[in-house]
């Protein structure tokens, strides 16, 4: 199916793009800088990312993404396919080249040297290329800062999505957070709903770095009308760890969500809240209770992670060892363990 690497530039749900934007940098990550990594020896590249190499000179340009999506999907491994994806930038299929784009965000860091190509696709007729392009260079990190000027010009694109991506490189390359994450936080008001989802989106790929956001983010987790805005806003959350401690209360709220994905989302960002989330522990108590066992998975794994401050929830979890689901019982001992235990 064609334009399928598209769905995570244009709209919910936001993490899934060939298995790409699954990957979120830490903030750790961006932080340091590294020396760019030297090429390998042609005998040290991986058999596989030889032969996706070549694919990508296929003249079928389906064979060609899809290369480019496993090159991607491998990551760091396939950091000698660099330029072979940079070259790709220039490919005529639209396709090809927000493919390759992304793959070399994947890449992360040790595909810098492609920073001159990116920053000249933020030019790209297509809107989806340009921001794909913008989030590759913020996944580079620092060493993409010679980007700076066309990531800047780039804030003053017609697509709002493509502002958006723009502000989150500029906050990852060392610019002035501040007005940029308040930005991206005004864009989860915005009436467009696919800008909604951009703006959440976004603010999950920073993470810790996009901690002011948050009250924003609890607003739009409450009253955003649509579903998958809300859920790509609990993902968020959870993607910020603990700097969303302020979020719990707004996170356990959404444990009643109308939307089973919305609830599931809750449960799994008080997970990566851990400790800090203890607050939530009467409602994720309740939601052992649910018919969903999507929801009563998620909630005896967040309880887990919040550890000995959740033993009021001992007896319901023990109560969840007699579960229909064989998943759910394995997740309920492991907590029980978690809670209990010494450790």
């Amino acid at each position: 199916m064609k334009r399928n690497w598209r769905g995570v530039l244009a709209f919910l749900p936001l993490p899934i793009l060939f298995g790409l934007l699954l990957f979120h940098p830490s903030a750790g990550d961006r932080a340091e800088p590294t020396a760019q990594a030297s090429p390998a020896p042609a005998d040290e590249t991986p058999a596989a990312v030889k032969a996706l190499i070549e694919a990508m000179k296929d003249t079928d340009a389906e064979v060609r993404k899809n290369a480019a999506v496993s090159l991607g999907r491998i990551g760091k491994d396939a950091k000698q396919a660099v330029p072979a994806l940079a070259e790709a930038l220039k490919d005529s299929d639209t396709d090809v080249r927000g493919a390759s784009a992304l793959a070399l965000g994947r890449i992360g860091k040790p595909a810098a040297s492609a920073t001159e190509a990116l920053a000249e696709v933020l030019k790209d007729k297509d809107k989806d290329v340009r921001g794909a392009a913008a989030l590759a260079l913020s996944r580079i990190g620092k060493e993409a800062r010679a980007a700076l000027p066309a990531l800047k010009n780039l804030l003053k694109d017609d697509k709002k999505q493509v502002q958006l991506y723009a502000r989150c490189a500029l906050v990852v390359l060392d610019e002035e957070a501040g007005p940029h994450i308040k930005a991206i936080a005004e864009g989860l008001g915005e009436s467009e709903v696919e800008v909604r989802g951009t703006a959440a989106y976004v603010l999950g790929e920073l993470g810790p770095l996009a901690r002011e956001a948050v009250p924003a983010m609890v607003d739009a987790l409450k009253k955003d009308k649509d579903a998958d805005v809300r859920r790509a806003v609990a993902r968020a959350l959870g993607e910020m760890g603990t700097a969303a401690k302020g979020a719990v209360s707004g996170l356990a709220a959404a444990l009643k969500d109308e939307d089973t994905g919305v609830q599931v989302a809750a449960a799994m960002s008080l997970a990566e809240i851990g400790p800090d989330a203890k607050e939530a522990v009467a409602a994720l108590t309740s939601a052992l209770k649910s018919k969903e066992v999507e929801v009563r998975g998620a909630a005896a794994h967040a309880l887990g992670e919040i550890g000995p401050g959740a033993k009021s929830a001992i007896e319901a979890l023990t109560q969840l060892l007699k579960d229909e689901d064989a998943d759910v019982r394995k997740t309920a001992v492991l907590s029980i363990g978690k809670i209990q235990g010494n450790d």
